[in-house]
């Protein structure tokens, strides 16, 4: 039989198996159209104050968005970080592996800061630039993030009571004590444990109190319920508190007594809300003695209107200042003297403006209102003008300047002028005005100037008359600074005249409050090793009736 033979075409079943491997092998380029989204780029930090605070962890989150128009997805991303500015202490990857995007997509990803004990106060700007193996990534995007130094914490008990009632042999009652953070910085990890110390003392509830953290100064109440055995042989019982945070050195130990069957001062302390240290109206202060313990008056002053303000947080209006150029405890100086004057001044709680944080609109219509108020009575108004916050002297008049929390140092003329204050108190008749200035003019400041490099330089600022029938007292002289009572949480001018006050229980008389205050003043900073007298200016009708002033004419 004969065989045919189909001959072999080598040549095109190669060139067809090498075709079909070359489109096999071939890629194909289908680009994403990447972009971050607008608005998307947001900082959160742990204790979220807004900040990159010494030793804690925080993110840079963004959200990546692959357009529907595109012609493939996202492959092969990755998210470059670089840094700028105070960048002391602070670590980043500086190459984080991202997640394929898909067209159409939108994804959020995350970049990890790492702050340690060497990060300084200042600003870090971190850039972000998502790059794309095929050249197709989005622009290079930008943040500002402020840092902030160390700031220790400072936990310790501020006061302790038995509430409601006594303490009585044999039965229970209940123990409450305060935990205050006093320090600059958060507290974390934080331990309350209640030692009753005396034989037969016991807890009927839990004695051990656990906190993620403590903000500064924030306040913890806390109780327990404890009972006294019937055989006690003591006339108090003893009461240790043990605290402890996470760096093991920042918390105090109490310990206190509390007598048996003697009744107790219910009003020892004000109990805060859940607000307490938001800087709302709730706020209460518990770092100082003259806080607690405020004297009352049966008399009730219609005619007496005040205007009280205090100005703390520049750093939060404005985005160029920082923390440190703040006016420390200027908030609690006037909610504290705001207390003062309706306990013990008798005024009205209608008749008083309180302004925290005040801005250059809101300071210029509560001082009309108030000066409003003298129009109305035709003569028979008191008014007082209190004021604790930054003071400023205009660097080619020296005209010395209030200045709200939205005005910087560079401009001080943007503020209040103290000219002008003086002038809207004097135009209407008073039967008199009295005016508190916790603020010096020469450019220094409690905690930093609020004029970049001026730290240690101060101006002489022009003196201003006070006119009608005012007394103005001012907390320093010249081109002293005027500084803060750290141990009592006040400046040290609105201290003294606050505890004047509290010593008198109001049979005061405006001369002898004035050289108390200057004598303490003066004393207490020289210890501390700065300058500060406070200084009085008087208005010529007034000049030889001033001293005699009292609070019960």
């Amino acid at each position: 039989m004969a065989v045919t033979m189909v001959p072999r075409v080598w040549g095109q079943v190669e060139v067809a198996t090498r075709k079909s491997m070359t489109i096999q092998r071939r890629p194909v380029i289908a680009p994403p159209q990447l972009s971050i989204v607008d608005g998307s780029i947001r900082f959160e930090d742990v204790n979220e104050n807004g900040a990159l605070d010494a030793e804690e962890e925080a993110t840079l989150s963004y959200r990546l968005n692959n357009a529907e128009t595109a012609l493939g997805d996202a492959q092969g991303l990755v998210c470059e970080v670089r840094m700028e500015g105070a960048t002391s202490g602070i670590t980043v990857s500086e190459q984080i592996r991202l997640a394929d995007v898909p067209r159409g997509a939108t994804m959020e990803f995350a970049v990890p800061l790492r702050s340690s004990m060497k990060t300084k106060d200042g600003e870090v700007l971190v850039h972000l630039k998502i790059k794309e193996p095929l050249g197709f990534g989005p622009p290079e995007t930008s943040i500002k993030v402020n840092t902030l130094a160390f700031r220790a914490p400072d936990l310790l008990v501020v006061d302790h009571r038995v509430k409601e009632g006594e303490i009585k042999r044999g039965q229970a009652f209940t123990y409450q004590f305060l935990v205050r953070n006093k320090g600059e910085g958060f507290a974390y990890g934080v331990r309350c444990e209640l030692e009753l110390v005396d034989p037969g003392v016991q807890p009927l509830s839990t004695q051990s109190f656990k906190f993620d953290r403590l903000a500064p100064g924030e306040v913890k109440e806390l109780w327990v319920s404890v009972i006294v055995p019937p055989d006690y042989p003591h006339e108090e019982v003893q009461f240790k508190v043990v605290l402890d945070e996470s760096y093991g050195r920042y918390a105090d130990t109490f310990l206190g007594s509390l007598p048996i069957e003697a009744l107790l001062n219910q009003e020892m302390w004000q109990v805060p809300t859940a607000d307490a240290g938001s800087g709302d109206g709730g706020s209460f202060f518990f770092g100082s003695d003259v806080d607690r313990n405020i004297p009352s008056s049966r008399k009730t002053r219609e005619n007496r209107f005040a205007l009280l303000i205090g100005n703390e947080h520049y750093a939060a209006a404005n985005p160029g200042l920082n923390p440190t150029q703040d006016v420390p405890f200027a908030e609690a100086d006037a909610r504290v003297m705001q207390r003062y004057l309706t306990g013990l001044w008798g005024v009205p709680e209608d008749n008083i403006l309180l302004e925290i944080d005040a801005t250059k609109v809101t300071m210029e219509r509560s001082l009309a209102k108030l000066a409003n108020f003298a129009e109305a009575l035709e003569g028979d108004a008191e008014l007082i003008f209190y004021y604790s916050g930054h003071g400023l002297p205009s660097e080619e008049t020296k005209e010395p300047f209030l200045i709200p929390v939205d005005v910087d140092g560079d401009t001080p003329e943007l503020g209040l002028s103290l000219e002008e204050v003086y002038a809207r108190l004097g135009r209407q008749e008073t039967k008199r005005t009295t005016v508190f200035l916790d603020a010096c003019f020469s450019g220094g400041a409690r905690n930093g100037s609020l004029i970049a490099g001026m730290k240690g330089i101060a101006r002489v600022p022009e003196e201003v008359e006070a006119g009608g029938r005012a007394v103005v007292f001012a907390s320093s002289s010249g081109s002293q600074s005027s500084g803060v009572f750290e141990a009592q949480e006040h400046g040290y001018f609105t201290y003294y005249l606050l505890k004047y006050m509290q010593e008198t229980k109001g049979k005061l008389t405006y001369g002898d409050m004035y050289d108390y205050v200057r004598k303490k003043v003066k004393l207490q900073s020289n210890r501390e090793g700065k300058d500060q007298e406070p200084s009085v200016r008087v208005a010529p009708p007034v000049i030889d009736e001033w001293r005699s002033w009292g609070m019960d004419e």
